[in-house]
């Protein structure tokens, strides 16, 4: 039992991190861009095109970094209780610090370097002293999920570690899992206004809370369910049943969130309206659905993989366990991808999906290069 829920686990991390990656390219392509790398599309492209990325960065962000927290609660309790807190807080500090400080300090900075050279690009005109050097960026959720870590043993402490699989603790019914989407959306909603303080933490070096941080209280959440999960073997007994129906409403949900987002696109560029540059309803709309589009989508994941990790052998898992060294270096490699094929005329289209793949292909295969390295396989 546990070969097999390690193997369909980091087959799942190896496509959650392959779909961070095809999030964060759309994003050279605002006019903020990505580490310094702007690819003008202006003439090039309809307003569609940004419409689209704006939905596709919205459909992706509301399931796969829910997944990261999950998944990572899930393995704490087990070892925590192997190795004691204070070990288990000393092995965190090695491999969250490390990638952070090397993320932070090497990753971060010398992406926007690199990316500073690319035509047309946002840093091209400042001066070092002004370039946001030092920022986290991505690696945001090393820093959050180490708080998390941090609160989960000190309950330990304060508890006492009395880890013990009980299978006769019943999975949470619909109604436990619809008072829970209906809660955090609410509070997603409300964090979701607090705008001055995102934008603050946008323009400081916790540049990535900025854009995550409205989110914390429903990853919380899905970490410390991951933790109670492991508690009762919950990932291995689910429902399939209330799975299929979580699944088929979180569809829905994103379906109409892009029929929506089309509809009003329309709306602009028909009535030369300025509803789609500011529709706040339907960005409280989204994020008071986003808890609920979680919850379908990862259970029909972990369902999914549960029942075919056979269909993919053991390359899946091994790039499953090369996900986090590609998770930290990714930034960089985008920029380079960017570089490479986002300036030589090709359709922005195409462009978007040669980066996607590219820089997916080759995050995965130097992290897993540099795991070869036994010091570095302990860490990464």
């Amino acid at each position: 039992m546990s070969h097999k829920r390690l193997l369909y686990l980091d087959q799942i991390k190896a496509v959650i991190v392959g779909l961070v990656i095809a999030l964060h390219v759309p994003v050279a392509f605002f006019p903020t861009g990505w580490s310094g790398v702007r690819i003008p599309i202006e003439g090039i492209v309809g307003e569609g095109f940004i419409g689209f990325f704006n939905w596709y960065i919205y459909a992706i962000n509301s399931f796969i970094m829910p997944m990261m927290f999950l998944i990572s609660g899930y393995f704490v309790p087990r070892s925590v209780h192997k190795k004691g807190v204070v070990q288990y807080l000393k092995n965190r500090l090695i491999r969250l610090g490390i990638p952070f400080i090397f993320g932070l300090f090497i990753v971060n900075n010398i992406s926007l370097l690199i990316g500073r050279l690319s035509p047309s690009s946002p840093l091209e005109f400042l001066s070092l002293s002004d370039i946001p050097f030092n920022r986290i960026g991505v690696l945001w959720f090393l820093l959050v999920l180490f708080v998390f870590d941090l609160i989960y043993c000190a309950w330990v402490k304060l508890r006492g570690d009395h880890y013990l699989v009980d299978t006769d603790i019943p999975l949470p019914t619909m109604r436990s899992w619809v008072i829970s989407a209906v809660v955090l959306g609410f509070i997603e909603v409300a964090m979701s206004t607090q705008t001055d303080l995102w934008a603050f933490l946008r323009s400081t070096p916790l540049n990535g809370l900025g854009f995550q941080g409205m989110h914390v209280f429903t990853y919380a959440f899905l970490f410390f369910i991951g933790c109670k999960a492991s508690f009762h073997h919950w990932f291995e007994r689910i429902d399939p049943h209330l799975v299929i129906k979580w699944f088929r409403l979180s569809m829905f949900l994103l379906l109409s969130q892009f029929g929506f987002s089309m509809v009003l696109l329309n709306m602009t560029l028909t009535f030369n309206t300025d509803i789609f540059k500011n529709p706040a309803s339907l960005i409280l709309f989204g994020q008071f659905i986003y808890p609920a589009i979680a919850w379908g989508v990862l259970s029909y994941l972990i369902m999914w993989f549960q029942r075919h990790e056979d269909c993919f052998g053991q390359w899946l898992s091994v790039a499953g366990s090369n996900s986090y060294g590609a998770y930290v270096i990714h930034p960089m490699v985008l920029v380079l991808v960017l570089m490479a094929v986002g300036f030589i005329g090709l359709n922005p289209w195409l462009t978007a999906l040669n980066a996607m793949v590219l820089t997916t292909l080759f995050s995965f295969g130097f992290a897993g290069l540099l795991r070869r390295f036994p010091v570095v396989a302990r860490i990464l």
